[in-house]
């Protein structure tokens, strides 16, 4: 079965060989889709609202680690940003190797980062 939507198919299924028993039916689905796409919102929106930080490190310490991270290029790492969205919450730490740099800049997958808006960063390998 592929993934990809079908026009065609849809329209032959409900023409053909779909009867509607009308919404006592139809009800049903919707419901259980509704219920299962609202749970998994709300199971987001919690994973963002209780974000944390990192522990606050010094400009210091994010060089360091910044650099033992260059010089060994299999270090993986993650970035936790200084920055917050649109309703206050804690942005998604951006992990991986950094691949590049430029001036106060460090690219973390294929993400651009200024060094100053670093809140923390950890070594994962």
């Amino acid at each position: 079965m592929t993934k990809r939507f079908d026009n065609k198919l849809v329209t032959q299924f409900l023409k053909h060989d779909y009867h509607d028993r009308g919404m006592m039916k139809w009800q049903g689905f919707y419901l259980s889709d509704h219920t299962s796409v609202r749970a998994k919102e709300a199971s987001i929106a919690d994973v963002q609202l209780h974000r944390t930080h990192l522990a606050k490190m010094s400009a210091k310490q994010i060089s360091e680690v910044i650099n033992e991270a260059i010089i060994k290029k299999t270090m993986v790492v993650t970035v936790d940003l200084a920055q917050r969205n649109r309703d206050g919450q804690i942005l998604a730490p951006i992990t991986g190797r950094i691949t590049g740099w430029v001036a106060n800049q460090i690219v973390v997958n294929k993400k651009a980062i200024y060094i100053e808006e670093i809140y923390a960063i950890k070594r994962i390998k």
